[in-house]
């Protein structure tokens, strides 16, 4: 159901840009890398992209879920699947077929619908038995009814191979399902092995990552503190100048914070270290202390203050300022800790991070057990520990580090703009990045195994009121037919109520 709704968000015939502007229609699968595509306002984008002309906003929620439309401009990239608003885009194809965002999901939704939970492998079961087992009373029935009354054996026996109802065993469990990763899909959670909600379900821990998981992973400038005759503002302008050609986010920070309008000359880069170059014709340095330093003349020169570190900035004269980075709590991360907690869940945080950045997170999130300076071999080992205790955890991470902890943990769930290999070792992917989503999740998967009880009992309980009543002569077989389809109905409309909201 999810990989085919996936499927026909798409166009069927894009308007395709020649080189001389003339517009037509082709089919979606002419389309190919590099190719010019015209996308009107209210018009799917047909597949992954960059924008060259236009700006509007985009809907993607049929991908992450969230609601809310994008900005997209120039040079931006926009993914196939995705609906324009506003104004038309033209936009070149970076992205073509099985190698989309797209198709990659309905990938994974494939691979989860062919794994089977083990609580449905054990319903399958239970109904091969049953049925057995009801061929065998029925041939008893017929035996007994034969002596008996031998004008009425074949009418009752009909009635006992009509109403007996294994259709309802073996559909308590799938419907369940399908409707609940219906619903987890509409609010941007992709399931993508068939274990992943009966495992959601029983899970005690939820073992949080830190960066681009309860943190955006993008770092913002959040403090200057100058330390030379400089202002505030030509600082930053020198320091986003020498970063300018630099990939590190850093770089992306200060960029944020002050256009790059001035020339440097005789750039060089130490790695780990920092950046110099030649501003208006003197020499800046910034990185780290120790490397600024280096610059300097060892006379007359100050050291910065004790509370100093991380990226500096200096000349051959001094220390010029003390810049202060941060990564901004995603929206609604305490809250989800909280609902976590609410629910019974022992909530940990595992980082690589520095001590004091990782205290003042889970101080900020209200997280009670933390560690800080975890290498992968490390969070696995921690996760080993608890599964040994008992513990069955919920791992959540985002990048290459996170895969082995992910693919260990009993249920994992990757953020949507984690690493391809994250997303792979996940049982669960978050595209939405909303983490009031990672909550409904859990209570959806809650509200999935009761409703499987629910109609597991119910399926029992029908067969075992109606076989022996049809046994005994006292059902004929119109009724008989009436409830055996009266009794999966009931299972089915029970499984729909999965398709609302969590707490509905």
């Amino acid at each position: 159901e999810q990989a085919e709704y996936l499927r026909k968000a798409l166009p069927v015939m894009p308007t395709q840009m020649a080189a001389d502007g003339k517009h037509s229609q082709v089919p979606l699968a002419e389309l190919d890398v590099g190719d010019r595509v015209l996308v009107r306002p209210g018009e799917t984008i047909p597949a992954d992209g960059r924008v060259e002309t236009g700006h509007t906003s985009v809907n993607e929620a049929l991908l992450t879920g969230e609601s809310t439309p994008r900005h997209k401009a120039a040079g931006d990239v926009v993914v196939g699947g995705s609906i324009n608003i506003e104004s038309p885009l033209t936009v070149v194809i970076t992205t073509v077929g099985m190698d989309t965002v797209l198709a990659s999901i309905m990938r994974l939704l494939e691979r989860a619908q062919g794994e089977k939970p083990d609580i449905t492998r054990l319903a399958d079961r239970a109904a091969s038995w049953f049925v057995s087992a009801v061929v065998l009373l029925a041939g008893f029935v017929a035996l007994y009814w034969w002596q008996q009354a031998p004008e009425s054996w074949l009418p009752i026996v009909v009635s006992v191979l009509v109403v007996t109802c294994p259709c309802a065993l073996s559909l308590a469990t799938p419907a369940a399902l399908t409707a609940a990763t219906g619903a987890l899909t509409r609010l941007g959670v992709l399931t993508t092995r068939g274990h992943a909600l009966e495992t959601l379900a029983r899970a005690s821990h939820v073992i949080f990552d830190k960066t681009g998981t309860l943190t955006e992973g993008r770092l913002r400038l959040e403090h200057v503190e100058l330390l030379g005759r400089l202002d505030r503002a030509r600082c930053l302008e020198i320091a986003a100048a020498l970063e300018q050609a630099s990939e590190h986010p850093i770089a992306h920070a200060l960029g944020a914070e002050a256009p790059a309008r001035l020339q440097v000359e005789a750039i060089s880069a130490t790695p780990v270290c920092g950046i110099e170059g030649l501003v208006a014709g003197a020499r800046y340095r910034i990185g780290t202390p120790d490397f600024v330093r280096g610059l300097q003349s060892s006379l007359g020169v100050a050291a910065p203050p004790a509370a100093v570190a991380g990226v500096v900035l200096g000349d051959m004269q001094g220390f010029l300022a003390h810049f202060e980075f941060g990564d901004r709590l995603r929206d609604q991360a305490a809250a989800t800790v909280a609902r976590l907690k609410a629910l019974g869940i022992e909530v940990e945080l595992l980082s690589g991070d520095q001590a004091a950045v990782v205290q003042r997170v889970a101080d900020e999130l209200g997280i009670r057990r933390y560690q800080a300076r975890c290498l992968p071999q490390d969070k696995l080992r921690h996760i080993q520990a608890l599964q040994a205790s008992g513990a069955v955890v919920a791992m959540v991470g985002d990048g290459v580090n996170d895969a082995p902890v992910l693919a260990a943990a009993q249920v994992s769930l990757a953020m949507g703009g984690g690493t391809q290999l994250a997303h792979a070792s996940a049982d669960m992917v978050l595209l939405s990045e909303q983490l009031p989503h990672l909550a409904d999740a859990i209570q959806t998967s809650r509200r999935t195994l009761a409703i499987i009880r629910q109609n597991l009992a119910w399926a029992l309980v029908y067969n075992l009121v109606a076989l022996p009543l049809a046994a005994a002569g006292w059902i004929a077989p119109w009724m008989a037919a009436i409830g055996m389809s009266t009794s999966s109905l009931v299972v089915v409309v029970n499984a729909l109520r999965l398709r609302g909201r969590p707490d509905e």
